[in-house]
């Protein structure tokens, strides 16, 4: 399902030749690469906070050939090192969550957005009330820590996915806080039973 998601993003994207792209909390790199298999673009630029997700990112690339077609970058998505209005695409993939101010977060990817820009986020959201919601819920709460626990030996970890994704932002706040940031032609499209959420916005 993660590999689904992240590919529907990269079509969603409609990158043009000559457009280049920034991937905000890239992790290890997946939404980049992604962007570097299937698209062609003139630069794609990969950013995360984290030293060792970084390595990782570099790693992967290497392994399929791709690194070469990467900028990979050390850096806070809440202070992006890049002048206004320099990319044609930013994206963010299960990292708006984790950043400490949303507002700031969206604010610096809208400023580095050409005018025209699009911004592509792609993020945990937890359904709505339904059925499915009850069980998803308890997955989330009971099911999720313990699978953590058995499988990589951090429940700890696991735990706070959990808890962030319940404490999340609900659809329209972050459609809110992406039309504070003067982004326009705001769309969000329900993934999986609503468990993810695309949003999509121009400057």
């Amino acid at each position: 399902m993660d590999r689904r998601w992240r590919k529907t993003l990269v079509e969603w994207a409609r990158v043009k030749p000559g457009e280049k792209i920034l991937d905000v909390c890239t992790g290890t790199g997946d939404i980049a690469l992604e962007f570097a298999k299937k698209v062609l673009c003139k630069e794609i630029v990969a950013i995360d906070i984290s030293e060792k997700m970084l390595l990782m990112a570099k790693q992967k690339g290497k392994k399929i050939k791709l690194q070469k077609e990467i900028v990979f970058l050390l850096g806070d998505g809440l202070c992006l090192p890049f002048r206004d209005e320099t990319f044609d695409i930013a994206t963010i993939s299960f990292g708006l969550r984790n950043l400490s101010n949303y507002q700031k977060g969206l604010a610096e990817m809208g400023r580095i957005l050409k005018h025209g820009g699009r911004l592509l986020i792609l993020e945990f959201s937890p359904p709505e009330e339904t059925s499915f919601s009850t069980l998803y819920q308890l997955y989330l709460s009971k099911f999720v820590p313990l699978l953590g626990r058995i499988i990589s030996g951090s429940e700890e970890a696991y735990t706070y996915l959990s808890s962030s994704i319940q404490g999340f932002l609900k659809e329209e706040e972050i459609l809110k806080l992406m039309s504070s940031n003067q982004l326009k032609n705001l769309f969000s499209k329900k993934l999986t039973g609503g468990i993810v959420s695309l949003y999509g916005g121009e400057r």
